[in-house]
């Protein structure tokens, strides 16, 4: 069965509030926009690579990119990108 969710490949859906998070990145910090854009083509191909996440993320799942961390969802064919920021930031927005 693993082979099955590996051979599919999911929409990337980039909000437009994913996006304002993002263009700080695509101009001051071009290393981590293009560590980014590399795990995202990672997750399109196998979502099922992030972290389960817990409490109050319950639904989503978490991929390091340096030291920033990827939330996104998995709902049905589709890769939701949530959020994206600094590992000692993203936690405490949620709680």
């Amino acid at each position: 069965m693993d082979y099955l969710k590996q051979s599919i490949q999911y929409d990337v859906i980039f909000s437009v509030e994913f996006n304002n998070i993002l263009k700080p990145f695509k101009k001051k910090k071009l290393v981590i926009f293009q560590r980014l854009e590399k795990q995202i083509f990672k997750i399109a191909k196998n979502p099922f690579i992030g972290k389960p996440l817990r409490n109050t993320l319950r639904n989503y799942r978490r991929v390091h990119v340096s030291s920033f961390v990827l939330i996104y969802e998995i709902f049905q064919d589709e890769i939701r990108l949530i959020d994206f920021d600094h590992h000692d930031k993203i936690y405490r927005k949620y709680k």
